[in-house]
């Protein structure tokens, strides 16, 4: 990574945050677009996520893509939250305008919009989320509002379920419900938890694979191992199986264009990073 007087920070701050492959990703995109940027991980602690961020913004940091176990508690230290991402109630994406925080959340765009882009539109079609934590909510929100006939969330806290559903009931026309056993099968099963990734990669969050019928996709947004003990099994019963990967490459790209203003050719970029980070694809 060639850096220069005029290069501008950029990164990621989660904790742990050692395998994240969004370095190489940026790194990629900044040198397509053009940009002089540099993008590293840090590893932040809770109880000092704020006085990083502080500093961060008098250092003149671009922004910083915001991963786990941070992405509501980082809502507390911004100047501004963007409306869809007050509503989604989490927030992977700061950028710095004059010193201030402006949040902003790629994730569900980035996983429905890859979705679409490779099994087509989402619109009229019946979803089942495993897991009630930030990155439900966002790809919730995203299927919601693209049409989605119904939403059904199902997690291990009923607070958390009923924060989600209550978004869409009140801002979207999907129907939406907390029993799994409210329709005979669904289009998309998506597991939004940790369950497969490590050190819980044994860990199969679902057992109800009668709810998927032969047209159904059942997705993970974990990408890292490839395959979770979830898809492995749906996979070994013949159903379409899709893995977080398209999902950390298209939020990234929108990502960049927060931190940049630059406007990026979304697809062939999205098909090129997919290739660079061949290892995680499943084909």
């Amino acid at each position: 990574m060639a850096t220069s007087m005029h290069t501008k920070l950029l990164g990621i701050i989660g904790t742990p945050v050692e395998h994240t492959l969004s370095p190489k990703m940026h790194s990629f995109i900044a040198e397509r677009a053009g940009m002089d940027t540099a993008y590293l991980a840090f590893d932040v602690q809770p109880e000092h996520l704020g006085e990083v961020l502080s500093a961060m913004a008098h250092a003149g940091a671009l922004g910083f893509n915001i991963t786990a176990p941070h992405k509501i508690a980082v809502m507390d230290y911004l100047s501004e939250v963007d409306p869809a991402a007050a509503l989604m109630g989490t927030v992977n994406t700061v950028v710095n305008h004059d010193g201030r925080w402006i949040g902003y959340n790629t994730d569900g765009e980035g996983f429905v919009g890859s979705l679409e882009f490779d099994h087509g539109p989402v619109a009229g079609k019946d979803v089942l989320l495993l897991g009630a934590g930030g990155s439900a909510r966002s790809v919730a929100y995203l299927f919601a509002k693209k049409g989605a006939r119904s939403i059904t969330v199902t997690g291990r806290t009923p607070e958390k379920v009923r924060q989600i559903l209550d978004v869409i009931d009140a801002h979207t026309d999907a129907k939406t419900s907390d029993d799994m056993d409210n329709l005979p099968g669904y289009d998309f099963i998506v597991n939004t938890t940790p369950l497969g990734m490590h050190p819980l990669e044994r860990e199969n969050p679902f057992a109800r694979y009668d709810l998927a019928h032969e047209g159904s996709v059942l997705c993970d947004l974990i990408y890292n191992p490839k395959e979770t003990v979830f898809l492995q099994e749906a996979k070994r019963r013949g159903l379409p199986i899709v893995n977080g990967l398209g999902m950390l490459v298209l939020q990234g790209i929108y990502s960049y264009m927060h931190f940049t203003g630059a406007q990026l050719d979304v697809m062939p970029l999205y098909r090129d990073l997919l290739a660079l980070l061949d290892e995680y694809r499943i084909v």
